[in-house]
């Protein structure tokens, strides 16, 4: 367990952790003046360049409105990432006088790192990661649960739906003049891409275009999984499914690096360290998840998806749910032998029928997430 973990979970060291950063920090504030040409981009914690922040980054790159800033990231690992002009080390004394002068901060999650603090005069964009079937932020009453005071005091977060805006609401404790229903940007090239890219993507992958690929993307469970314990028999889905099939096996990012999977079949690519799990849902014809918020962005293509809760009666004991998942998404009640016959035999039009009401339901707003975030927050801070 690492440093940050070990902070995280034990609420005693969490709680001298907060006081004590935060009151240096905002002593330190008193001394920073605001940068009005500083923006400061993080994504999943400093862990990755990518997501809805970086395709911020990037119109912003290429908008004149912007040609004067400073667009800067923080990453955990800045030697990673030489393709980044302005960089700063997360956790440090410099990422710190960085996020106190921004006049943007720009993150899919938090960039307080679970302390109390901000710029005297900073704009906050929570461009959100997904939308969550399972209670979350302030909702989250489970068990030991690590609760951060102060948190999610954003200025301003993107929603796809009205119903999403209304889950933000609680999730967050937000107003509805600090969520707008935009969508989120990483979700345009879902909209926009071609033939061609979903090729190169599948290409990269090693999987020809003949293969009907399925990508398994499961959540990540509070207690007792790993990829490496996943009760999963993939050998039966190979011998099931055919060898037309091929399975990308995403896992999420806490336990990417607990992956066990062989793959000298050709049959499941491990991609469960890929970067950008965009390209995963380009390049795949179906997804399999759970009560992941993956589903929330594969809607906005016209593929089938199905939902594979085999331990649904667990989960719940451990994370309550906004709403019951299986009801939503065509497969929910079936075991595992069932789900794989359906797979190779489901209604298409039937299932396009079920993904349209999901859609309709849960994800009204999407294609053009990039265009009016960038322009919200020149609104914001380009005016002044």
């Amino acid at each position: 367990m690492d440093l940050i973990s070990f902070v995280k979970n034990n609420k005693l060291i969490y709680r001298i952790y907060y006081h004590t950063f935060s009151f240096a920090i905002n002593c330190l504030r008193r001394f920073v003046k605001t940068d009005d040409k500083l923006i400061l981009f993080l994504s999943y914690g400093g862990r990755y360049f990518n997501d809805s922040p970086r395709c911020i980054y990037e119109a912003m790159l290429e908008d004149s409105r912007f040609k004067d800033y400073k667009l800067v990231w923080a990453f955990k690992q800045v030697e990673k990432h030489a393709d980044v002009k302005n960089k700063v080390k997360i956790d440090t004394l410099d990422f710190y006088l960085t996020a106190l002068k921004a006049r943007c901060w720009v993150t899919n999650v938090m960039i307080e790192r679970g302390l109390n603090f901000r710029g005297k005069n900073t704009y906050y964009l929570h461009t959100t990661h997904t939308t969550l079937p399972k209670a979350s932020g302030i909702d989250d009453k489970k068990e030991n649960s690590l609760v951060v005071p102060c948190a999610y005091k954003y200025d301003c977060s993107c929603a796809q739906s009205e119903l999403e805006k209304k889950m933000q609401k609680s999730m967050f404790g937000l107003k509805d003049d600090q969520i707008i229903v935009s969508g989120y940007p990483k979700n345009d090239r879902l909209c926009t891409y071609d033939e061609t890219r979903r090729d190169e993507i599948r290409g990269s992958l090693g999987i020809t275009k003949d293969k009907i690929v399925i990508l398994y993307a499961p959540t990540y469970r509070d207690k007792n999984f790993g990829a490496m314990k996943c009760p999963i028999d993939f050998s039966k889905w190979e011998s099931m499914l055919g060898e037309k099939y091929v399975v990308l096996f995403r896992v999420h990012p806490v336990v990417s690096n607990a992956t066990n999977i062989d793959s000298s079949t050709g049959f499941i690519y491990d991609v469960s360290n890929y970067l950008d799990n965009v390209d995963l849902m380009i390049a795949s014809d179906i997804l399999i998840s759970d009560y992941s918020g993956i589903f929330f962005e594969y809607a906005v293509q016209d593929k089938p998806m199905f939902c594979f809760a085999y331990d649904y009666e667990e989960y719940v004991r451990n994370r309550s749910l906004y709403f019951d998942i299986r009801k939503e998404i065509p497969g929910g009640e079936l075991d595992e032998n069932t789900l794989l016959e359906y797979i190779k035999n489901y209604d298409k039009e039937d299932m396009i029928t079920k993904i349209n009401q999901f859609r309709q339901k849960y994800v009204t707003e999407y294609g053009h997430a990039t265009e009016i975030v960038v322009n919200t927050i020149y609104d914001k801070i380009g005016k002044d």
